[in-house]
Parts: C-alpha cells; structure tokens; sequence
C-alpha cells in the first residue's frame, strides 16, 4: 500500500511537471502523452523507483522494473490530468452553460 501512494504523489509530480514542459515548449502542445510519458521514465530513474519490488514481483533486470514504472507513472499522470480537466469543467458546465442559454436564446425565442 506504500508503494501505491508513492505511486500517486509521483503521478501527481509527473503530470505538474508535464504542464510546466507544455507551458514552457510549444512544439510540446500536441504531445502530451509521449512527454508524459517520457517525464515518468526520467523521474522514475531518477528516483530510482522500482514499484514492482514493493510488490515482490521478481524482475530479472532492474532497468526493465524502472523503465515500466516511469510507464505506468505517465500512464498515471494522464488519467490524473484528465480527472482533473473533468471536474475543473463541470463548474463551467453547471453554471455558464445555463446561464448562457437563459439569457441569450430564450431572448431569441422572445
């Protein structure tokens, strides 16, 4: 269960710093997953993060436990990314979409 928190903070961290790669790059715009995916594998070697021995899941190579990690730490990071962009856009939804219809189409219908 500890390497599955660590799991999530590290998805957190990939995706903040996925957003500040696409803030600050714009050819990075329309790569999200590839640059996703590549921050995870960066930030899994570079933490040296193996989740697959806290899970006693024996691997023959180490490297393969780090690189499929950083795969599922981009993996991570999308879905959070997209949960996120989900619920942001739900207040928007319930608020000015209602509002919007309220004021200028039933003018229309008027």
């Amino acid at each position: 269960m500890h390497f599955f928190a660590v799991f999530l903070l590290f998805a957190f961290g990939t995706m903040a710093a996925t957003m500040f790669l696409h803030s600050m790059f714009s050819f990075l715009r329309d790569r999200w997953t590839h640059t996703a995916c590549l921050t995870g594998i960066a930030l899994a070697w570079l933490a040296d993060f193996n989740m697959w021995t806290g899970w006693h899941v024996g691997l023959r190579y180490d490297w393969v436990g780090i690189t499929v990690s950083g795969l599922a730490l981009g993996g991570g990071a999308m879905f959070v990314h997209a949960l996120l962009g989900f619920f942001s856009g739900l207040d928007k939804k319930f608020h000015d979409q209602a509002e919007v219809m309220e004021v200028h189409e039933l003018r229309k219908v008027a």
